[in-house]
């Protein structure tokens, strides 16, 4: 499906949303959500969208106009006076004799949230995160995409590793063999040798070099076609494997199995995190699991639903979701275990393929 088929399909979803809703209007200035709805990249403060169960409206200035002409059928654009977008916005709503529109909080600062208020609109969370969720055919494949172009450059990458390279070293071809698959650009590339690995999110190292025997953790994803990918990967480099590096690797290859068996439609979040932390805790190593068992990716790396004990969120079909359990021990080294996944009515479909 083409961008500018699919951006209309989803203009018209969520004018659906909206009437479900009971609002005649919403107003967004946020990068995300303009994005997703028209298929086109701005920068916040770019535009304000005003979306209305009939029509579209994108208010900005002069020289963003033309960026906007791909979704000319289901969004008219407006030139306003630089500075002067949300002025634009709310007498739009004036002139169009909007009682019911509303804005996303977490999508707006606090001195223009409370503009908004003042002037009558009504605050609405999660209308556009809550359907981006559940990913359309052409979005899957791009997810689809971004994974294989990960795991594929790891496959590329990893007999390539060397004793005596630095985590930057290594980096840096994770990095170049993205890019060379196609990737549009890298948002995060994790490596992490020994007592880094314990590390959830290191930084790599320009002069941490990997040992003879040593600990390895990368956690790596890209950007295709603005999806992304995330898979993370363990090992121990070098001939002599600690019986205890085998023993806790096996112990969080086992959650992860665990908590992709508890995906499919129908399931709660908490649940598949119940199901991971469960199998680490039953190991005696609960408190050595310290964060969430996954997350949803999309357009952003890190998305809903979370993971997590307690989350509001219930699988649906075609969410894509990592699974990711890990034990770490401070000072020594970790292991982490992640794959990306599509839910499905009766389970899930992998989309990091190794």
């Amino acid at each position: 499906m083409a961008i500018k088929s699919l951006a209309s399909q989803r203009m018209s979803d969520f004018r659906r949303v909206l009437k479900k809703a009971g609002l005649d209007g919403y107003l967004t200035a946020a990068h995300l959500e303009q994005r997703y709805l028209s298929g086109i990249d701005l920068y916040d403060g770019e535009a304000v969208f005003l979306i209305t169960p009939k029509k579209g409206y994108c208010l900005t200035k002069r020289l963003i106009a033309s960026k906007m002409v791909p979704s000319k059928d289901f969004l008219k654009t407006e030139i306003v006076p630089y500075g002067g977008m949300l002025d634009g916005a709310l007498e739009k709503i004036k002139k169009l004799g909007l009682k019911q529109a509303a804005f996303d909080p977490a999508f707006m600062d606090l001195q223009n949230g409370q503009r908004l208020l003042k002037a009558g609109l009504k605050q609405a969370s999660g209308l556009i995160s809550e359907m981006r969720m559940a990913k359309y055919a052409d979005e899957a494949a791009k997810l689809r995409k971004a994974c294989q172009i990960a795991w594929q450059s790891f496959e590329e990458v990893k007999p390539q590793i060397k004793t005596g390279m630095t985590e930057e070293d290594v980096r840096i071809l994770m990095a170049l063999a993205m890019h060379k698959r196609g990737a549009d650009s890298i948002p995060f590339n994790i490596v992490c040798f020994g007592e880094n690995t314990a590390d959830a999110h290191h930084t790599p190292s320009k002069t941490r070099k990997l040992k003879a025997e040593d600990a390895v953790l990368m956690d790596f994803g890209c950007y295709y076609e603005g999806y992304t990918s995330d898979m993370t990967r363990s090992w121990w480099h070098g001939k002599k494997e600690p019986a205890e590096y085998t023993k806790i690797w096996n112990i969080v290859d086992k959650a992860r199995t665990a908590g992709v068996k508890a995906l499919r439609a129908g399931v709660s979040a908490g649940a598949v995190d119940a199901a991971a932390r469960g199998v680490i805790e039953a190991a005696g190593y609960g408190k050595e699991f310290f964060h969430t068992t996954g997350h949803g990716i999309g357009l952003q790396e890190h998305d809903r639903p979370i993971l997590r004990s307690g989350s509001p969120d219930i699988l649906e079909e075609n969410y894509v979701v990592t699974v990711e359990p890990g034990i770490y021990f401070d000072g020594r080294w970790g292991i982490r275990l992640e794959d990306s996944f599509l839910v499905t009515k009766t389970g899930s479909k992998k989309l990091t393929q190794k």
